[in-house]
């Protein structure tokens, strides 16, 4: 009750003087500064129960949610390296960190982290779940299942790991993960919402597995329809952030601008929809001496925020802080910090270094427009193979619109647009890829990327799936494999289920098949 938060810290703040060291009242304090939205004071009464040997556990969840809901996970994650180094007994700190550094993608900070946890706690299902989902991600997939595996040895029934060991295994009927999954799906209503979407996605790839489509599909829909309520999708402001891209980012305003952003040719894009082959490109040219694939990046929007564009600032929301400039920084001061923190990733000294986020393809012209040597290559793949993998995929976070085959197909159209609108403005300046020319002829296509990267051949790049290298994607598993021209045309025997979708997107379907046709087999 709002009205009666001044009396809550009225006692709360008697209780304190009366006992200062109370962690309790720290607590309820803290909880009441973020119901008055005074977030910096509630921070600093959790941080009165969190940097200190007998920390408050229940603060020190909350206070790393409520960094993270405020855009400072950085913040965060060197608050716990810090409590790591001081206590080094205190487990609760080592796997804080593990987790802040495995989100932020610091594989090579996390592991060590996760080691020493383990160590101080071994038989934590948390632990060894969250160990599990980080090598999943660095590619390891072996050693992930074995450490899903015994997570849910000593916790049976947690719906995360049974559907995150499931994406790896292939289910039959009868097997012990089935069985596993069914009997805990038979509790589904007395669990927690994303509980519940977490056994639904688990339940359509089983049955998915086993060629049960019908049920299958019926669990994506539920399981997408629960994850929309709990991360609802504002299509209107997804169509009006297209709308404004295309009206302002033009070549008529690029050219009246006269600025010209930073030199550098380290830095190179591969962008696109999620699952249209952008994790395979990355793991090609990361294969070369050369190139060092950095993964997917967190860093564009905040770089190209509030940036001046021939007299219009364009806003791109609420992203975390991450460079040191002022709102109104040039093209140059923009793009030359972003190729200082790409450098910085690198363990050592590369000619090019892959910015693998796939949702970069929305500044394709302003990211020109900020480091105009930087390589853009846009990954595309059939829009129907590219929309039905991301509809079966539980994300782990972003992505709202891909949770009901409608939204989808809507989104992936505005996508479809901007491209358009990308190669019209800015003719050249991407270098396009289709995903199915890379399975016809992988040397081939892989030899014109390098070349377009302007490096020379290596033979390495036909060994990707040997890459031992992070894939913090979706993906991890499938570009640990060499490329088999089965994943090109899987998705007509779910057409049945693709009804809303297909109705969306028919027309550039057609489109792409014509595109596609020299690669159809001839009867």
């Amino acid at each position: 009750n709002k009205s009666r938060l001044p009396e809550a810290a009225a006692l709360v703040n008697k209780a304190l003087k009366l006992q200062p060291d109370n962690k309790l009242a720290h607590h309820e304090l803290a909880q009441i500064k973020i119901a008055e939205k005074a977030t910096d004071e509630a921070i600093k009464a959790l941080e009165f129960n969190v940097c200190r040997e007998d920390l408050h556990g229940d603060s020190l969840d909350l206070w790393m949610d409520v960094l993270r809901s405020n855009n400072r996970s950085r913040y965060m994650q060197e608050q716990l390296e810090a409590l790591t180094t001081k206590y080094p007994k205190k487990v609760e700190f080592a796997f804080g960190f593990a987790v802040a550094a495995h989100r932020a993608g610091e594989f090579t900070l996390a592991r060590p982290a996760f080691e020493r946890s383990l160590k101080l706690l071994p038989n934590s299902h948390k632990i060894l779940y969250e160990f599990g989902v980080m090598e999943r991600v660095a590619g390891h997939i072996e050693k992930s299942q074995s450490l899903i595996l015994r997570s849910l040895e000593l916790n049976p029934e947690q719906p995360a790991g049974l559907r995150t060991y499931g994406v790896d295994h292939k289910y039959q009927y009868g097997d012990t993960q089935f069985n596993r999954l069914n009997m805990v799906a038979a509790g589904i209503t007395d669990m927690k919402p994303m509980e519940q979407v977490q056994i639904h996605f688990g339940l359509a790839k089983a049955f998915d597995d086993v060629g049960e489509l019908d049920a299958a599909f019926r669990h994506y829909a539920i399981g997408g329809a629960k994850k929309r309520k709990e991360d609802p999708y504002r299509e209107r402001d997804s169509e009006r952030m297209f709308k404004l891209m295309t009206q302002i980012v033009c070549r008529q305003r690029f050219d009246a601008d006269k600025q010209r952003g930073c030199e550098s040719e380290l830095p190179v894009f591969v962008l696109g929809m999620p699952r249209s082959g952008t994790s395979l490109l990355e793991q090609i040219l990361s294969s070369h001496p050369d190139i060092f694939g950095a993964g997917e990046l967190k860093l564009m929007t905040s770089v190209l925020d509030n940036i001046g564009f021939s007299q219009a600032r364009l806003k791109l929301g609420d992203p975390e802080p991450t460079f040191p400039y002022e709102d109104d920084a040039s093209w140059a001061t923009r793009g030359q910090r972003y190729v200082d923190r790409l450098a910085k990733l690198a363990p050592k000294k590369y000619a090019r270094v892959v910015d693998k986020m796939p949702g970069n393809f929305n500044y394709v012209g302003l990211i020109h427009a900020v480091m105009p040597k930087a390589r853009i290559i846009h990954s595309r793949r059939h829009p129907v193979e590219t929309c039905l993998s991301i509809y079966r995929i539980l994300f782990a976070e972003g992505h709202p619109w891909s949770y009901d085959l409608g939204n989808l197909g809507r989104y992936y159209r505005r996508y479809w647009n901007l491209m358009k609108h990308w190669r019209t403005e800015f003719p050249g300046v991407m270098y396009e890829v289709r995903y199915e020319d890379n399975v016809a002829d992988v040397e081939g296509e892989a030899r014109k990327l390098i070349e377009y990267l302007g490096l020379p051949w290596n033979d390495n790049c036909l060994n990707f799936y040997n890459n031992d290298r992070p894939v913090k994607t979706a993906s991890a598993s499938q570009v640990r494999k060499p490329i088999y021209t089965t994943s090109t045309n899987r998705w007509r025997k779910y057409e049945k289920y693709l009804g809303p979708l297909l109705e969306e997107i028919g027309d550039i379907v057609a489109e792409y098949e014509a595109e596609i046709a020299h690669l159809t087999p001839k009867a």
